[in-house]
Protein backbone atom coordinates (compact mmCIF):
# COMPACT_ATOMS: atom_id res chain seq x y z
CA UNK A 1 0.00 0.00 0.00
CA UNK A 2 1.20 3.84 -0.69
CA UNK A 3 2.60 5.26 2.17
CA UNK A 4 0.47 7.99 3.80
CA UNK A 5 0.97 9.12 7.29
CA UNK A 6 -2.05 10.03 8.40
CA UNK A 7 -3.05 6.23 7.77
CA UNK A 8 0.24 5.20 8.96
CA UNK A 9 -0.55 7.35 12.42
CA UNK A 10 -4.06 5.75 12.51
CA UNK A 11 -2.78 2.26 12.47
CA UNK A 12 -0.40 3.33 15.17
CA UNK A 13 -2.67 5.10 17.02
CA UNK A 14 -5.58 1.74 16.76
CA UNK A 15 -2.80 -0.58 17.90
CA UNK A 16 -2.03 1.34 20.76
CA UNK A 17 -5.77 1.39 21.44
CA UNK A 18 -6.31 -2.39 20.86
CA UNK A 19 -3.67 -3.28 23.64
CA UNK A 20 -4.11 -0.44 26.23
CA UNK A 21 -3.96 -2.13 29.44
CA UNK A 22 -8.27 -2.63 29.85
CA UNK A 23 -10.60 -2.88 32.74
CA UNK A 24 -14.12 -4.34 31.36
CA UNK A 25 -17.33 -2.16 32.28
CA UNK A 26 -17.83 -3.87 35.73
CA UNK A 27 -14.30 -3.86 37.28
CA UNK A 28 -14.03 -0.11 36.13
CA UNK A 29 -16.96 0.75 38.01
CA UNK A 30 -16.27 -1.40 41.06
CA UNK A 31 -12.99 -0.28 41.60
CA UNK A 32 -13.95 3.08 40.64
CA UNK A 33 -17.14 3.96 41.24
CA UNK A 34 -15.92 7.77 41.02
CA UNK A 35 -13.83 7.25 37.73
CA UNK A 36 -15.81 5.15 35.69
CA UNK A 37 -14.61 6.38 32.37
CA UNK A 38 -11.66 4.08 30.75
CA UNK A 39 -8.36 4.46 30.73
CA UNK A 40 -7.27 4.56 27.65
CA UNK A 41 -9.98 6.51 26.39
CA UNK A 42 -8.65 9.32 29.10
CA UNK A 43 -5.34 9.12 28.36
CA UNK A 44 -5.01 8.17 24.67
CA UNK A 45 -7.89 7.90 22.46
CA UNK A 46 -9.68 11.21 23.17
CA UNK A 47 -6.37 13.47 22.78
CA UNK A 48 -5.93 15.10 19.40
CA UNK A 49 -3.08 14.45 17.02
CA UNK A 50 -1.30 17.39 15.91
CA UNK A 51 0.19 17.88 12.10
CA UNK A 52 3.44 19.34 11.77
CA UNK A 53 4.20 22.85 9.84
CA UNK A 54 5.82 20.95 6.79
CA UNK A 55 2.72 18.06 7.18
CA UNK A 56 5.28 15.69 7.07
CA UNK A 57 5.08 14.76 11.13
CA UNK A 58 2.30 14.13 13.10
CA UNK A 59 2.65 14.02 17.37
CA UNK A 60 0.01 12.88 19.55
CA UNK A 61 0.08 12.24 23.60
CA UNK A 62 -0.63 9.68 25.88
CA UNK A 63 -1.37 11.35 28.59
CA UNK A 64 -2.60 15.00 29.84
CA UNK A 65 -3.57 17.24 32.67
CA UNK A 66 -7.36 15.61 33.56
CA UNK A 67 -5.39 12.26 33.23
CA UNK A 68 -3.11 12.86 35.39
CA UNK A 69 -5.13 14.28 38.20
CA UNK A 70 -7.72 11.55 37.99
CA UNK A 71 -6.33 8.54 36.21
CA UNK A 72 -2.57 8.70 36.78
CA UNK A 73 -1.90 4.57 36.60
CA UNK A 74 -1.22 4.93 32.46
CA UNK A 75 1.67 6.30 33.49
CA UNK A 76 2.20 4.02 36.61
CA UNK A 77 1.74 1.46 34.75
CA UNK A 78 4.36 2.03 31.77
CA UNK A 79 7.15 2.96 34.57
CA UNK A 80 6.81 1.41 37.71
CA UNK A 81 8.41 -2.35 37.50
CA UNK A 82 6.23 -2.60 41.00
CA UNK A 83 2.99 -0.95 42.25
CA UNK A 84 3.04 -0.11 46.11
CA UNK A 85 -0.22 -1.89 47.89
CA UNK A 86 -2.65 1.06 48.88
CA UNK A 87 -1.69 2.97 51.89
CA UNK A 88 1.66 1.58 51.56
CA UNK A 89 3.79 4.02 49.47
CA UNK A 90 6.54 5.18 50.28
CA UNK A 91 8.11 8.64 50.48
CA UNK A 92 10.64 7.62 47.82
CA UNK A 93 7.96 5.46 45.74
CA UNK A 94 5.97 8.63 45.65
CA UNK A 95 8.94 11.41 44.42
CA UNK A 96 8.93 14.56 44.43
CA UNK A 97 5.88 14.50 42.50
CA UNK A 98 3.93 13.55 45.78
CA UNK A 99 4.30 17.30 46.74
CA UNK A 100 2.65 19.09 44.39
CA UNK A 101 -0.80 20.38 45.87
CA UNK A 102 -2.81 20.51 42.34
CA UNK A 103 -2.41 16.95 40.84
CA UNK A 104 -3.00 17.70 37.25
CA UNK A 105 0.31 19.30 37.07
CA UNK A 106 2.16 16.30 37.54
CA UNK A 107 4.10 14.93 35.22
CA UNK A 108 6.10 11.77 36.16
CA UNK A 109 7.80 11.95 32.76
CA UNK A 110 9.43 15.34 33.11
CA UNK A 111 13.34 14.95 32.55
CA UNK A 112 15.40 17.54 34.53
CA UNK A 113 19.31 19.10 33.34
CA UNK A 114 22.01 19.80 35.92
CA UNK A 115 24.40 21.24 33.83
CA UNK A 116 26.21 17.67 33.08
CA UNK A 117 23.34 14.82 33.06
CA UNK A 118 19.94 14.44 32.27
CA UNK A 119 17.65 12.54 34.72
CA UNK A 120 14.18 11.41 34.57
CA UNK A 121 13.38 10.71 38.09
CA UNK A 122 10.98 7.60 37.99
CA UNK A 123 13.02 6.04 35.07
CA UNK A 124 16.30 4.76 36.30
CA UNK A 125 19.02 2.34 35.34
CA UNK A 126 18.44 0.12 38.21
CA UNK A 127 18.26 -3.23 36.70
CA UNK A 128 19.62 -5.41 39.76
CA UNK A 129 17.24 -3.52 41.41
CA UNK A 130 14.77 -4.02 39.28
CA UNK A 131 15.25 -7.55 39.35
CA UNK A 132 14.68 -7.76 43.17
CA UNK A 133 11.98 -5.58 43.86
CA UNK A 134 10.31 -7.68 41.30
CA UNK A 135 11.22 -10.77 42.76
CA UNK A 136 10.07 -9.26 46.36
CA UNK A 137 7.09 -7.97 45.35
CA UNK A 138 3.64 -10.07 45.40
CA UNK A 139 2.90 -11.86 42.49
CA UNK A 140 2.10 -15.28 40.55
CA UNK A 141 4.40 -18.24 39.89
CA UNK A 142 3.57 -21.57 38.87
CA UNK A 143 -0.61 -20.27 39.09
CA UNK A 144 0.61 -20.02 43.12
CA UNK A 145 0.33 -16.03 44.74
CA UNK A 146 3.74 -15.60 46.57
CA UNK A 147 4.96 -13.18 48.67
CA UNK A 148 1.40 -12.00 50.27
CA UNK A 149 3.25 -9.73 52.89
CA UNK A 150 5.04 -7.75 50.81
CA UNK A 151 4.15 -3.99 50.33
CA UNK A 152 3.94 -4.37 46.41
CA UNK A 153 3.07 -6.24 43.42
CA UNK A 154 4.37 -7.01 40.17
CA UNK A 155 3.25 -4.88 37.64
CA UNK A 156 2.22 -7.55 34.70
CA UNK A 157 1.86 -4.14 31.97
CA UNK A 158 5.20 -3.03 32.78
CA UNK A 159 7.16 -1.41 29.56
CA UNK A 160 3.03 -1.70 27.93
CA UNK A 161 3.62 0.77 25.53
CA UNK A 162 7.28 -0.52 24.80
CA UNK A 163 5.88 -3.94 24.04
CA UNK A 164 2.94 -2.68 21.43
CA UNK A 165 4.91 -1.02 19.42
CA UNK A 166 7.43 -3.65 18.96
CA UNK A 167 4.56 -5.95 18.22
CA UNK A 168 2.97 -3.97 16.30
CA UNK A 169 5.42 -1.93 14.36
CA UNK A 170 6.67 -5.17 11.67
CA UNK A 171 2.54 -5.57 11.00
CA UNK A 172 2.24 -2.02 10.09
CA UNK A 173 5.45 -1.62 7.85
CA UNK A 174 4.59 -4.86 6.23
CA UNK A 175 1.20 -3.10 5.81
CA UNK A 176 2.93 -0.35 3.79
CA UNK A 177 5.69 -2.26 2.32
CA UNK A 178 8.19 -0.79 4.24
CA UNK A 179 11.38 -2.37 5.97
CA UNK A 180 11.97 -2.12 10.11
CA UNK A 181 15.09 -0.19 10.76
CA UNK A 182 17.38 -0.87 13.44
CA UNK A 183 15.66 0.43 16.62
CA UNK A 184 17.27 3.64 18.36
CA UNK A 185 17.50 5.16 21.53
CA UNK A 186 17.41 9.12 20.86
CA UNK A 187 18.53 9.60 24.77
CA UNK A 188 17.00 12.03 27.05
CA UNK A 189 18.77 14.79 25.61
CA UNK A 190 16.54 15.08 22.56
CA UNK A 191 13.45 14.22 23.94
CA UNK A 192 14.81 17.82 26.72
CA UNK A 193 15.44 20.20 24.21
CA UNK A 194 11.44 19.15 22.72
CA UNK A 195 9.81 19.83 26.36
CA UNK A 196 11.98 22.86 26.65
CA UNK A 197 10.28 23.76 22.90
CA UNK A 198 6.52 23.05 24.69
CA UNK A 199 7.13 24.52 27.62
CA UNK A 200 8.25 28.02 26.18
CA UNK A 201 5.27 27.68 23.36
CA UNK A 202 2.96 27.09 25.70
CA UNK A 203 4.42 29.96 28.36
CA UNK A 204 4.02 31.98 25.15
CA UNK A 205 0.19 31.25 24.15
CA UNK A 206 -1.09 30.61 27.69
CA UNK A 207 -2.44 27.00 26.55
CA UNK A 208 -1.15 24.98 29.81
CA UNK A 209 -4.27 23.25 30.44
CA UNK A 210 -6.63 20.76 27.74
CA UNK A 211 -10.06 20.63 28.61
CA UNK A 212 -11.12 16.84 28.47
CA UNK A 213 -15.34 17.69 27.98
CA UNK A 214 -14.15 19.81 25.22
CA UNK A 215 -12.54 16.63 23.80
CA UNK A 216 -15.44 14.53 24.77
CA UNK A 217 -18.24 17.02 22.82
CA UNK A 218 -16.08 17.17 20.05
CA UNK A 219 -16.70 13.18 19.29
CA UNK A 220 -20.46 13.58 20.38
Amino acid sequence: MEYNIVEFVDLIREYLYGFFPYENDDQAIRKHPKRPLHIRDIAFMWLPTHMGAGGDMITFDIGDDYSEQYYPYYHILQDSPVIHKRGKGTAKSKGTMAEIKNLSQRDYGRINFNGKTFSREYTRNVRGARASVISNSTRYVGGKKINMDSTTYANTHYHYIDKILDYALPFIADYFGMKMGRKIDSGLEEEYNEQYRQDTTNLATGNWDVNILDIMTSHD
